[in-house]
């Protein structure tokens, strides 16, 4: 713009510079300043300014409750909630210590998210690989390994009429429809020396066969082709490399995502796609060359994963027929839903779109034939332990579904959660036991297995739709909630996701501004209790939960964040609206404005 326009409006008032603007032919494609309401600013709600009345600027405020009509407030205005609910503006902020506050600093933008360092980085759109977007195991333990945490204070409890709705609306119908001592002796796999070579190469070749085969299947059906080069492939697809890679997927991935028993995978006998996604996993850790190389073989894998005849015997009308006792019959599993998570890691947006769309609905369809989400571990049960004998491999088996129907469920919160999806399962539907330790679970024999599973044995399990209602009862008090403070902090974790389906299913049903009180004082106990359980745990299990450390309290804080534009009616506005949810740009612009305000 002109050096005269640029003086005129920095100078004169706002509205002059406004019109001058406007007959300007010199200020080329700089935007008209937007003008400025004058006056005293409003703090009535809508409702009492419209009919012209005294407001006392609560929310809801007295007329609008007397009146039992809706209270909204201008977009901006901070309002005083009522004493049934916790304060807007008290959000449980994550505070950094000062080792991570240095880490942090250094490769901070200076965005006003970058108190929120997990959240910054997974909306962030440059962001467009799974290494990317949940950092190494390695490398999260020397930034964020000592973080603690500010706890909001919370107001009085919400009356029993609306705990009794919660209840009974919120948490769905299920009819409708996220290494210890003994980690020394573990091994992802048998010992290179113990692989059959010549066997193993035979696998590797069958793979590239089946993926060429699909390749062509899918020419000859559409005209056009999923990419593959075979030849470059086959270069990858070493067996050297799959050693290697499947290493690295245990050491850099598995804390994120521990589904995969390390002691009894066995590259030799392992679900071939299931092979392929555990591969491609580890060489998204690998050495900065091979990520962008084997991103283009998603797609086919893809294809490979969900069309394979093992697969699709688990969406027929009889799926528990097929050995789901025993740890293979999960293996397809498995790999379908390991190869979302990359798909939705990576760069291209159809395919983001088709495996959240349509994918993820075999999973879940799947999983439910397999009645994955009941799933219980009879070896941790003090009342039926003592009628059976311990069986590391039917521990392993049962300790495997429940961990697999508790991130599947994982990855439908993050839908909601980030793409405003109807989560497709229920809250109610999540009735299984929890999971073990990791020191249990990745136990390297039978006797250190049975030895942690006798520590950890218990007479009542707390699913996830249990503990989801005990945070939304009406006590306030941590002594009324002692089973929960017993989970393990991963387990609570998905208490978490189950606040956040509830959530977003109540607004999804136009009930999030009556569900507003009971949701913040439920949020305001899970963020208590999770201060109490992580305050107690050693160093070496708070590094063990990988991502989820950094994410919970923040995943905590995004909640705040929705109930508190819900209640100010900002998802009704066209901003919103607007934005991009493929790209999760609704999510980005809630954590820029509640950061800057809170």
């Amino acid at each position: 713009m002109h050096f005269r326009v640029r003086f005129v409006l920095e100078n004169l008032a706002e509205d002059v510079a406004h019109r001058h603007s406007k007959s300007c032919r010199e200020k080329g494609l700089d935007p008209i300043p937007v003008p400025v309401p004058r006056g005293r600013k409003r703090k009535a709600c809508e409702s009492c300014a419209l009919t012209k009345v005294a407001c006392d600027e609560k929310f809801p405020c007295t007329r609008c409750l007397g009146r039992k009509s809706e209270c909204t407030y201008p977009v901006g205005h901070r309002i005083r909630v009522r004493n049934d609910a916790l304060e807007v503006h008290q959000y449980p902020v994550a505070r950094q210590s000062a080792r991570a506050e240095r880490a942090s600093s250094h490769s901070s933008t200076g965005s006003a998210k970058s108190a929120m360092p997990f959240l910054s980085n997974y909306t962030n759109p440059a962001t467009n690989s799974l290494s990317a977007y949940y950092k190494s195991a390695q490398e999260v333990n020397d930034s964020f390994s000592d973080h603690e945490y500010i706890v909001g204070t919370a107001g009085e409890e919400p009356d029993e009429e609306s705990t009794e709705r919660v209840s009974t609306f919120l948490l769905g119908n299920p009819d409708e429809q996220w290494w210890d001592d003994i980690i020394i002796a573990r091994h992802s796999c048998p010992d290179d020396d113990a692989l059959d070579h010549n066997h193993m190469r035979e696998r590797l070749r069958q793979v590239a066969l089946d993926l060429t085969t699909i390749q062509r299947s899918q020419c000859r059906k559409r005209g056009a082709a999923l990419f593959f080069d075979e030849e470059t492939f086959r270069t990858l697809f070493t067996h050297d490399n799959v050693v290697e890679f499947t290493e690295l997927y245990f050491t850099r991935w598995s804390p994120h995502c521990p589904i995969l028993h390390r002691r009894t995978f066995d590259l030799s006998k392992v679900h071939p796609p299931l092979l392929l996604a555990v591969f491609l996993i580890g060489e998204a850790y690998s050495h900065e060359v091979y990520p962008s190389l084997a991103q283009a073989y998603y797609d086919i894998a893809e294809e490979y994963t969900f069309s394979h005849p093992k697969f699709r015997e688990l969406l027929g009308d009889d799926p528990t027929s097929s050995s789901s006792t025993s740890a293979r019959s999960l293996e397809p599993l498995h790999a379908a839903y390991l190869m979302v998570l990359l798909q939705m890691c990576g760069k291209n947006v159809m395919s983001r779109r088709r495996v959240r769309n349509a994918r993820y609905n075999e999973v879940i369809q799947a999983a439910r034939g397999l009645k994955l989400f009941g799933s219980k571990n009879e070896y941790l049960d003090s009342e039926q332990s003592d009628c059976i004998d311990f069986d590391w491999h039917g521990f392993v088996v049962k300790e495997s579904r429940i961990r697999l129907a508790y991130l599947i469920f994982g990855i439908e919160c993050n839908f909601a959660m980030f793409h405003a999806h109807y989560p497709r399962l229920a809250v109610s539907e999540m009735t299984g036991s929890p999971m073990c330790s990791e020191r249990c679970f990745s136990a390297s024999t039978s006797a250190a297995c049975e030895q942690y599973a006798k520590q950890e044995m218990r007479s009542s399990t707390n699913a996830i739709s249990t503990s989801v209602s005990q945070l939304l009862e009406s006590r306030d008090d941590l002594a009324g909630h002692s089973s929960l403070v017993d989970l393990a902090p991963r387990n609570f974790f998905f208490v978490l996701c189950g606040l956040h389906c509830a959530i977003h299913a109540s607004r999804a049903n136009g009930m999030g501004k009556i569900m507003y009180p009971s949701f913040m004082k439920a949020l305001g106990r899970w963020m208590k209790i999770w201060d109490r359980q992580v305050s107690n745990l050693p160093v070496e299990e708070w590094q063990k939960l990988g991502f989820m450390r950094d994410a919970g309290p923040e995943f905590c804080q995004l909640a705040f964040f929705f109930m508190e534009a819900e209640a100010r009616g900002l998802f009704n506005t066209e901003k919103l609206r607007s934005m991009d949810s493929e790209n999760m740009g609704y999510v980005s612009y809630l954590l820029e404005a509640f950061s800057r305000t809170a």
